[in-house]
C-alpha cells in the first residue's frame, strides 16, 4: 500500500473504463480513424476496453500507451498485440520532452502524488510544464496538474481529453489557473462527480471524471453527478449545463442550475464576512507541543509569570458558540495544553535557571533548528502575539464551522483566524447571523474537504462568505448560545434561525424558498462527509 501512494498507482475500476470508452465511442462515431495517448497507463484496463470495444477499436491507427513501472507494461504488452499498438517504458514527464505529436484523444488516470514525495528531477519537469501553460504559479503542490496541462497540449484541433482526476480540480484554489486554461482550451467540458469514492484504497481522495472537447456544436459547460456507479452501466445519469462557471471554484457543479442560481441571487443583495469585522491567523508558535504547555510543566518549570492563556485547537471547544472563563479552567483541570510561553530577551527570564532548562529541552529535540524558528532572532521568542481576540474561528471542521465568542479572554493558536468587530456591529449579532442555512452552504461552496470529511475555509474563503447580518433583542443570545449548549443538531439550528435570518434578506421570502436553501446546505454537507 505504501508504494501504491508513493507511485500514485490507484488503478481504475473496470466500470469506470467501461463506461468513459463507451461514452467517447459516440463522441468518436463520426471519425474514420483515431489517434490515442494513454500518459499513465498503469493496469492496461483503458487499453485493453479500447482494444476490445467493437466500434472504436477498429478506428484506432495509433495508440501510444507510456508507462512507468515496466512489469505493469508488459503485461499489457502480452495481452494487447497489435501493429498500431505502442508500449513506452518511460515517466510521463520524460516522454513529454521530446514529443510534439498530437492525438484525437488523451484519455487516463493521472497517478497523484503530492510534491514531497516526488523526485527533484520531476519537480523541475513540473514547474517546467506549467511554466510552458503560462501558470503564474509553477510550483507544483502534486503531480496530477503537470500530467493535465501537458496532456491538453498532446491534444489535436478536434481532440478529446479524458482523465480521471481528484476533487481538487473543482476545489482549491491552486487549480484556479487549470480551471480557466480547461475553459480556454476546450469549447464543450463534461464534468462527472460521484456519489461513491472510485477508489475503496485511498480513502479519503474524492474523484472526478474531466472530458473537454476541442471543439463542438454543443459548446458549454456541461456536469453531472452520479449517485451510484452501477448508474453508470444502465445509463441513470443526466448532463446539465451549468451557466454559472464565473466563479474561481467550480464546486457548485454538485448543485442543478436553479439551486445555484437561487443562492446566488440572494448572495447579490448580501454584504460579506469581512464588511463586518477583521480576521486574521492566530499565533504560529512552530512547534505547538511545546510552546503550548499545561499546569504541571508551568509548575515543574517556575513559568507562572512567563505564560499567557491559549486555546491551542477547536476540539477543546466542541459544542458552543461562546467559551468561557470556567470552560477554559476546566482544561486546565483535565490538564491540557492551555498555556502559552510568551518569552523575550527582555524579560526574567535571565535570572530564572529552571527555564533556561526547559529551553535546553527544545534544544535537545531541534525545535531551534526548525525554519520558522530558525528565523527568529530568538528561537524561543514568538513573534505577533497581540491581545485577545473577540471571537475565534477554526479553519477546520467536521460537521459545522465553529464562530466562538471569546468571554475568557483566551488567545489562539493558527488554528483559528482571531476576528474583531468593526465600528457599529456586535459580535453576538455575527456569530447568531453566520449560523443560517445560506451562510453555511456558501462555507461549504467556498471551502475545500479533507479525508473524513474535514472541510476548511483559508483566510481569504472566510472573508468572502456571504452573511444576512442581524441585530438581535436581549436576551436572544443567551438562548442562541444554550442551543449550542444542550447538544441541539446543526440541522435544527438552522430551522430555528433561517426565518428570522433568510427573512431579512428579503421579507417576501417563502417558506418553500427557505426550504431549498436548507436542503441545499444539507445536500453539500452529505456529499462532503460521505468518505467518512
Amino acid at each position: 500500500m505504501r508504494d501504491r501512494k508513493r507511485n500514485g498507482s490507484f488503478y481504475t475500476p473496470k466500470i469506470i473504463a467501461d463506461f468513459l470508452v463507451d461514452y467517447l465511442s459516440n463522441k468518436l462515431k463520426e471519425r474514420s480513424s483515431i489517434s490515442i495517448l494513454e500518459p499513465s497507463a498503469g493496469d492496461g484496463v483503458f487499453v485493453k476496453t479500447i482494444f476490445y470495444h467493437n466500434s472504436l477499436s477498429p478506428k484506432v491507427k495509433k495508440f501510444v500507451a507510456v508507462e512507468k513501472n515496466l512489469q505493469e507494461l508488459e503485461k499489457i504488452t502480452i495481452d494487447i498485440k497489435k501493429k498500431v499498438f505502442s508500449a513506452i517504458h518511460s515517466d510521463f514527464l520524460e516522454y513529454q520532452k521530446n514529443n510534439v505529436s498530437k492525438f484525437s484523444l488523451v484519455i487516463g488516470n493521472p497517478p497523484y502524488i503530492r510534491k514531497r514525495l516526488l523526485m527533484e528531477s520531476q519537480v523541475e519537469l513540473c514547474k517546467s510544464i506549467h511554466d510552458q501553460a503560462n501558470l503564474a504559479d509553477i510550483r507544483p503542490i502534486n503531480i496530477w496538474t503537470a500530467f493535465l496541462v501537458r496532456c491538453i497540449k498532446f491534444t489535436n484541433y478536434r481532440g478529446i481529453l479524458a482523465l480521471v482526476l481528484p476533487s481538487e480540480l473543482l476545489q482549491v484554489k491552486f487549480a484556479g489557473e487549470l480551471r480557466s486554461l480547461i475553459l480556454k482550451e476546450f469549447e464543450r467540458v463534461e464534468i462527472f462527480t460521484f456519489n461513491e469514492l472510485l477508489f475503496k484504497d485511498c480513502k479519503g481522495q474524492d474523484t472526478l471524471i474531466l472530458i473537454g472537447e476541442r471543439k463542438s456544436e454543443n459548446k458549454g459547460i456541461y456536469y453531472c453527478n452520479i449517485n451510484k456507479l452501477t448508474d453508470l452501466s444502465v445509463g441513470k445519469y443526466t448532463l446539465a449545463q451549468n451557466i454559472n462557471v464565473k466563479d474561481s471554484k467550480w464546486t457548485h457543479h454538485h448543485l442543478e442550475t436553479e439551486e445555484i442560481e437561487l443562492l446566488e441571487r440572494l448572495k447579490q443583495r448580501l454584504n460579506t464576512i469581512n464588511y463586518y469585522c477583521s480576521s486574521k491567523a492566530g499565533i504560529v508558535t512552530a512547534a505547538n507541543d511545546f510552546f503550548i504547555v499545561d499546569a504541571k510543566t508551568v509548575e515543574e518549570y517556575s513559568l507562572q509569570t512567563f505564560i499567557k492563556p491559549i486555546i491551542q485547537k477547536g476540539i477543546f471547544v466542541n459544542g458552543s458558540v461562546v467559551f468561557t472563563s470556567d470552560e477554559y479552567q476546566e482544561l486546565i483541570n483535565k490538564s491540557k495544553p492551555a498555556f502559552l510561553l510568551a518569552l523575550d530577551k527582555n524579560s526574567a527570564i535571565r535570572r530564572n535557571a529552571k527555564i533556561w532548562d526547559y529551553l535546553e529541552i527544545g534544544k535537545e529535540r531541534k525545535i531551534d533548528k526548525r525554519y520558522k524558528t530558525s528565523l527568529r532572532k530568538n528561537w524561543f521568542e514568538i513573534p505577533n502575539i497581540g491581545p485577545a481576540p473577540e471571537a475565534f474561528f477554526f479553519k477546520r471542521c467536521n460537521e459545522y464551522p465553529k464562530f466562538i465568542k471569546n468571554e475568557a479572554g483566551v488567545l489562539s493558536t493558527d488554528s483559528a483566524y482571531i476576528v474583531s468587530m468593526r465600528d457599529n456591529f456586535e459580535i453576538e449579532n455575527m456569530i447568531f447571523s453566520f449560523y443560517n442555512s445560506l451562510t453555511l452552504a456558501y462555507s461549504e461552496l467556498y471551502g475545500r474537504y479533507y479525508g473524513g470529511g474535514v472541510l476548511e475555509l483559508t483566510p481569504n474563503e472566510f472573508k468572502i462568505v456571504p452573511i444576512p447580518y442581524v441585530n438581535l433583542g436581549e436576551n436572544e443570545f443567551k438562548g442562541f448560545t444554550n442551543s449550542f449548549r444542550n447538544k441541539i443538531s446543526i440541522k435544527e439550528i438552522c430551522r430555528m434561525n433561517d426565518v428570522k435570518i433568510l427573512r431579512t434578506i428579503d421579507s417576501n421570502i417563502d417558506m418553500v424558498t427557505i426550504d431549498k436553501i436548507f436542503a441545499i446546505r444539507e445536500k453539500l454537507f452529505l456529499r462532503r462527509v460521505k468518505t467518512n
